[in-house]
């Protein structure tokens, strides 16, 4: 009541009478400051985690935000024990498609996204780039919502010290006698950017194609970024697929491997582009969630145009609305260019399938 009456005071100081949604809002932010905690799942990453829990903490100070780093391999299968269990210990996950949908979707643990929402540019098509409803990854298009986008995804890295463009300037070069031994491809049946890039290459070039390759010019497949971005650096292997940012960028802030590039753009992936709405942040909230107002505050806050520009300039990242700038203009969406996700429920149900066909090629340790 007084969050209420203080809005009311204050709208109608400045001659503004209340919205709908500013009522609810603060009816809703009241609440929350009574439950007193938001429990969330998150990305990993030191940086990630000190923007998402630094930002809450400044934006809202009367509720704690418990937050846990942890990939969704391992934290959506703790998840469902519990809730086959009877317990509810969760309030907003932040993850990448799968296994989120795959797990989480089947045992209604989800709630819809749309009934969290207040704040009206949130759902407003004119907000995003290609509409609101594009950032949604389940093939429902209500549970699981990714506010990034991406244009021309990389499917890894050459180093140009070690490879020139005329023996690799297409993904038709891979199989030439120059590069045999000298790739490294992060392990495909593994849920990652590399097992999203396999699948697009298999698209453009065939998974016969692709099979011979794996199978006939001395690939080698690792689980370890570290070492790939290793021999990616010392020409050990000077083409690295599969490989994220991460690594790369952290070499490269040391002076090291200044000459390594993206393999990116139609002659590696063909078109439509890889791209669209997607990443290892995308939101969901649960069905039973132990504070459900600061599950609603959390989810307004973490779509809206303060948050995005902050974290995803923070982590150098770019979000699909149109009101945040890029935090990585090389790879920003391009407006009238043509995208398709690689990594929402339809393509992860592709990527699975080739995934269960490699494992039969006899390629994998």
């Amino acid at each position: 009541m007084i969050a209420l009456s203080l809005l009311a005071f204050v709208l109608a100081s400045s001659g503004h009478a209340a919205e709908p949604w500013e009522e609810t809002w603060a009816k809703t932010l009241a609440a929350a400051k009574q439950e007193g905690t938001v429990v969330v799942s998150g990305p990993p990453g030191a940086l990630q985690r000190q923007v998402i829990t630094g930002k809450w903490a400044e934006d809202f100070p009367d509720i704690r935000l418990d937050y846990s780093g942890a990939r969704g391999t391992q934290l959506i299968a703790k998840v469902v024990r519990e809730r086959a269990s009877g317990l509810y210990n969760w309030d907003v996950v932040l993850a990448s498609t799968d296994p989120t949908v795959f797990s989480l979707v089947p045992i209604d643990a989800l709630a819809p996204l749309r009934d969290a929402l207040i704040k009206p540019d949130i759902a407003d098509d004119r907000t995003w780039i290609d509409g609101f409803a594009a950032g949604f990854m389940d093939k429902e298009k209500k549970f699981f919502y990714s506010a990034r986008g991406a244009g021309a995804q990389p499917i890894g890295y050459a180093n140009r010290d070690c490879i020139s463009p005329a023996v690799l300037g297409s993904i038709g070069d891979f199989k030439k006698p120059e590069l045999k031994g000298k790739i490294v491809w992060y392990d495909p049946t593994r849920p990652s950017t590399g097992s999203r890039g396999t699948w697009v290459i298999a698209l453009r070039q065939g998974e016969d194609w692709l099979k011979d390759l794996f199978q006939n010019h001395g690939v080698t497949f690792s689980r370890d970024y570290r070492q790939m971005t290793d021999w990616l650096v010392h020409c050990v292997k000077p083409v690295a697929i599969g490989v994220p940012p991460d690594p790369v960028e952290q070499m490269q802030a040391a002076g090291i491997g200044k000459n390594i590039e993206t393999l990116q753009g139609k002659a590696y992936t063909g078109e439509p582009l890889p791209g669209a709405a997607g990443g290892n942040e995308s939101i969901g909230w649960y069905t039973h969630a132990p504070h459900p107002n600061a599950a609603k505050i959390f989810v307004n806050w973490f779509l809206s145009k303060d948050l995005q520009e902050a974290y995803l300039r923070a982590v150098k990242n770019n979000s699909r609305r149109r009101d945040t700038p890029p935090g990585d203009p090389a790879h920003a969406m391009q407006p009238g260019t043509q995208y398709f996700s690689w990594s929402n429920e339809d393509a992860t149900v592709h990527i699975k399938a080739l995934q269960a066909k490699i494992k039969q090629w006899g390629v994998l340790p």
